[in-house]
């Protein structure tokens, strides 16, 4: 599960950590904080699928099974 939330210092009150208490119960909570603006964050231009094509190489036996895992398997 993952989930984000973009929040103001004087939005970080008691109604918010209840809400983090009660939705992520047993859970690892990461705190970020960035000081570049949200424009600077994100990527301005947009990723063109394909870009990579013919770049990335699968070996020939990428589907066998891995000798490290025989013991596992049926």
């Amino acid at each position: 599960m993952h989930a984000t939330f973009q929040l103001k210092p004087d939005e970080l009150n008691e109604s918010f950590l209840r809400l983090i208490k009660t939705q992520f119960q047993n859970k690892t909570v990461e705190i970020a904080v960035s000081d570049l603006p949200e424009q600077e964050r994100e990527n301005s231009t947009p990723r063109k699928a394909g870009t990579l094509k013919g770049r990335i190489k699968m070996s020939a036996d990428f589907n066998e099974p891995l000798t490290d895992f025989a013991d596992y398997q049926p």
